[in-house]
């Protein structure tokens, strides 16, 4: 026993990114079901057994996970980093670590791929080991992107999603499923040049830097450490802008938004559930790591333009969303609108916004995921998600209804729920900047001050939007008489189904309600982040910068 839990003291991490590929290995050696089966029909004892399985190794996964913060309890002491030199001449190295933004990306993660899998028992019907096996493969490369700490390995778990997500997509979405997972792998290739363009511009300017070993060039601490003081300022922004447009196709920002409500309309929902909650989360965890947490003297230049990024991702799709006649387009629409606020957030430069950007990372994730579950549970019933076909769904459909009003309460930022919280740090954080002040000549008329003041004025007209078409689509959806096409028809939520919506509303509240029980897990590692900026009296200095060492 000493053995073993020696071994998981060592290998901890390791062992967290290759168990769901041991499942997705394990999973094609199961009883094979029968051909017989079909989406509607009744699910034959091989497909219970494969739904079984796979929800016992996605709880498994969760568990595993949850020794992060719990192990000691049971004497596994989870290491916070592993580091082999995999190719040191090329700086490239087998780094993995965590910290408290680690760690609740990882348990969001695998939360989040529990209530997809039991969600999955409910909507997926066919092909069910090669499904889940993809499922598998894809929690393994999000885990390996929050846990690396080498550059290189961090691009390489980021693109290795990409092959179980276009799958996913390509075989059990939509009618237009071809297209939208085309799309999906296009818009993610167009993104990736960027990133590794910028990865390599790293390399190749600290190669032979002073007091860089070759062998460590890629590591997030060897980053840390000398990358500000070695690179100068004019390459940091065009790095910087290279890694912001590619993490900002997977965030997505406009305009790279528009492969993001073709993939969700097509993909089956507990794909849709991972690919909001989770995928989207890639591209703000490398914007916070990457470009805030490596580059401050660029994102200090570049900080006005993030803003108006951020204006324009809230309020412009916001926008968008009120005039959906699709209902899973709307909600994907107002997903993209919510993570403009992580780029707000993260715009302000001080630690209000930053914890108030990934207090949005995570409780978006819950949001939506519970938020495309509701819309799932619609579409499995009606085989429509055109607004105009409900109505009246709430006499029904109680159940459904009451959690898709709590769900959209708490996407619009209703007090004491868990969006409220995220959103009020991000515009407190925002208000209080003094990050930047540029004047912007405007010819006759004078002189314009652009202030993250006005950033977060403007965006505030995203809330009200959001109410709008939030409340607009509940009361289409759900109030009014019953059409005569889903008399006797229409049922109300399953239990598999009540189970996954309950879970993720009690995050909900609890979050809500004591928002200090998340943020104290990350804030140690956005508050040291935050510290690199620094602006007395308006004016940023920082020491690492040659007039800060001279």
């Amino acid at each position: 026993m000493a053995d073993v839990l020696s071994f998981f003291n060592q290998y901890y991490l390791s062992i967290l990114i290759l168990l769901p590929l041991l499942f997705a290995l394990i999973i094609p050696f199961l009883p094979d079901q029968p051909a017989s089966d079909s989406q509607d029909g009744p699910e034959s004892k091989q497909a219970k057994g494969i739904h079984t399985f796979a929800v016992l190794a996605s709880v498994l996964i969760h568990l595993f996970a949850m020794l992060s913060w719990t192990g000691s309890w049971f004497g596994v002491i989870t290491p916070k980093e592993e580091l082999y030199h995999w190719l040191p001449s090329f700086g490239i190295s087998y780094a993995l670590g965590t910290d408290g933004l680690s760690q609740i990306m990882v348990i969001l993660t695998t939360f989040l791929l529990t209530m997809s899998v039991v969600a999955s028992t409910v909507y997926i019907k066919t092909r069910l080991k090669l499904y889940y096996s993809m499922l598998f493969i894809l929690t393994s490369s999000l885990l390996g992107v929050f846990l690396a700490r080498d550059a290189f390995l961090f691009l390489l778990f980021y693109e290795l999603e990409l092959i179980p997500m276009y799958l996913l997509i390509a075989i059990w979405g939509g009618p237009r499923r071809d297209y939208a997972s085309m799309k999906f792998v296009l818009y993610t290739l167009f993104g990736s040049v960027f990133l590794i363009a910028g990865i390599l511009a790293i390399f190749f300017y600290l190669d032979g830097a002073k007091g860089v070993e070759t062998s460590e060039i890629f590591l997030f601490k060897t980053l840390d450490t000398h990358l500000v003081g070695t690179i100068p300022l004019l390459a940091q922004l065009w790095i910087f802008s290279a890694l912001f447009i590619g993490f900002s196709v997977k965030l997505p920002v406009v305009p790279f938004h528009t492969w993001l409500p073709d993939a969700h309309v097509e993909a089956p929902t507990p794909v849709s559930m991972l690919l909001a909650g989770i995928l989207l989360k890639m591209g703000a965890y490398g914007l916070v790591r990457f470009c805030f947490g490596f580059f401050p003297e660029a994102a200090v230049s570049l900080a006005p333009a993030v803003a108006v990024l951020a204006v324009i991702n809230i309020v412009y799709t916001a926008g968008v969303a009120l005039v959906q006649t699709d209902l899973k387009k709307l909600i994907a629409y107002s997903s993209v609108s919510h993570m403009g606020f992580v780029i707000l957030g993260l715009a302000a430069l001080n630690t209000t916004g930053f914890n108030g950007a990934v207090f949005v990372m995570f409780s978006h994730g819950i949001v939506s995921a519970a938020l495309f579950m509701c819309v799932g549970s619609l579409y499995h019933r009606t085989h429509t998600r055109m607004i105009a076909d409900y109505g009246g769904f709430g006499s029904v459909s109680p159940t459904i209804f009451y959690f898709f009003m709590f769900m959209s309460m708490a996407s619009l930022g209703l007090p004491l729920l868990i969006s409220f919280a995220g959103e009020s740090l991000v515009f407190y954080g925002s208000f209080t900047s003094n990050a930047f002040h540029t004047l912007i000549q405007l010819g006759k008329l004078g002189s314009w001050q652009w202030t993250m003041q006005a950033a977060a004025g403007f965006s505030a007209l995203g809330i009200v939007i959001g109410a709008a078409y939030l409340l607009w689509m509940l009361q289409r959806v759900f109030f009014g008489p019953l059409s005569e096409r889903w008399q006797g028809k229409m049922t109300d939520a399953n239990r598999s189904e009540v189970l996954v919506l309950a879970t993720l509303a009690l995050f909900v509240i609890a979050y809500g309600f004591a928002p200090k029980f998340l943020t104290h897990q990350y804030e140690d590692v956005v508050d040291k982040m935050a510290t690199q900026y620094q602006f007395p009296d308006g004016k940023y200095t920082l020491s690492s910068t040659k007039e800060g060492r001279e």
